[in-house]
């Protein structure tokens, strides 16, 4: 077999497997959620390991730089990680578990007070064309039925996925192997690979660690600081549950353009249920948190780490959405990083496909 007809015939092959993983889809698509589910409870402790290892290897690595051996740098990084987060769930959970306790048994309030503007707004679009009329009230009909069964299924779903303990167990160790044998697993991984692609796949790996592990190590920090100002902005104007709306608010920072809009849903839903003036400052706190962001946290701790422009963002969140929900917003961009640069290596002539 000549060079160019084997090329031909590996290009085949790609197509084939391709065309093959695109039908295997179509056939698990009425299994969708089934699969997903089944997915995420084996892949979920794997995935949180990686992102921990991706956070602590620039550490790692600087400590090695400055003459301490891998394995002791790996366990001081360790030590003060995992005290500090344990000291911090220790002195966050009691506070948070009482906010969400006292949220539980104020909800009926809340939901009274949403009830009667949504009965104060329905008298006042009465004198609307019956058209006008009618699409409103459906909208937020479907707009009640679609956040009821979200939050649902978000319970349902954190309670079947994982057991915390198992979680606790296996993470830990999980991230200490990642960091301390991730030269042994590239190798292990380059072995199944023909040896011509070996120096490519070498490159390819640190332009991925680089862009990827950027993006992901920035946008924690990041969505980390905006929790802090969050619960202590809520705190200053007295909004009630602080530190539950601002890890909300932090959590959902992770999601580009769309996580503060979402972030900021539940704090403005409370203060409207109180006052109009706690509804001003909340709209407030949420305005500067979102202005610090934008220009001093995101630019500082992001730079222009992935290079993508923002409308190729937004399709990639609104296809991510579609496909998987939540979990597809807060994976689009990683997916979308992964593909730019495998984009670039082969533009670039750097990521030969025909070998």
């Amino acid at each position: 077999m000549n060079e160019k007809t084997g090329k031909w015939v590996r290009r085949f092959i790609i197509f084939f497997i391709t065309l093959l993983s695109m039908l295997i889809l179509a056939w698990l698509y009425p299994y969708y959620d089934h699969v997903l589910l089944i997915i995420g409870r084996v892949c979920l402790p794997f995935v949180i390991a990686l992102v921990l290892s991706l956070i602590l290897h620039p550490l790692v690595r600087y400590l090695e730089r400055v003459g301490i051996p891998r394995l002791l740098a790996i366990l001081i990084i360790f030590t003060i990680f995992f005290t500090s987060a344990t000291f911090a769930i220790y002195k966050g959970y009691p506070r948070l578990l009482a906010q969400l306790k006292l949220l539980n048994e104020h909800l009926p309030e809340l939901v009274q007070s949403y009830q009667d503007w949504t009965k104060e707004f329905h008298a006042q679009t009465e004198r609307f064309p019956d058209g006008i009329h009618k699409k409103l009230n459906d909208t937020f009909s479907n707009l009640e039925e679609g956040a009821s069964e979200r939050v649902m299924s978000l319970f349902t779903g954190i309670s079947g996925l994982f057991n915390i303990v198992v979680l606790a167990a296996v993470i830990p160790v999980m991230t200490f192997y990642f960091l301390k044998d991730y030269k042994v697993l590239g190798k292990s991984i380059l072995s199944f690979l023909p040896r011509s692609w070996h120096e490519e796949s070498r490159r390819l790996v640190t332009e991925l660690n680089h862009s990827l592990g950027g993006y992901i190590r920035g946008q924690l920090l990041v969505s980390v600081f905006v929790g802090i100002l969050a619960s202590a902005g809520f705190w200053l104007i007295d909004l009630p549950y602080p530190l539950v709306l601002g890890l909300v608010a932090g959590a959902t920072n992770i999601i580009p353009y769309f996580g503060p809009l979402l972030g900021a849903v539940p704090a403005v839903i409370v203060a409207f249920t109180i006052s109009v003036k706690l509804l001003i400052y909340s709209l407030l706190v949420v305005i500067i948190i979102q202005l610090i962001e934008g220009n001093l946290l995101s630019p500082y701790i992001m730079g222009r780490s992935i290079h993508i422009h923002p409308i190729f963002i937004i399709l990639a969140l609104l296809a991510g959405g579609e496909l998987a929900g939540v979990v597809g917003l807060i994976l689009a961009v990683p997916v979308l990083t992964c593909l730019k640069v495998v984009v670039s290596e082969v533009r670039n002539g750097r990521l030969n496909i025909d070998r």
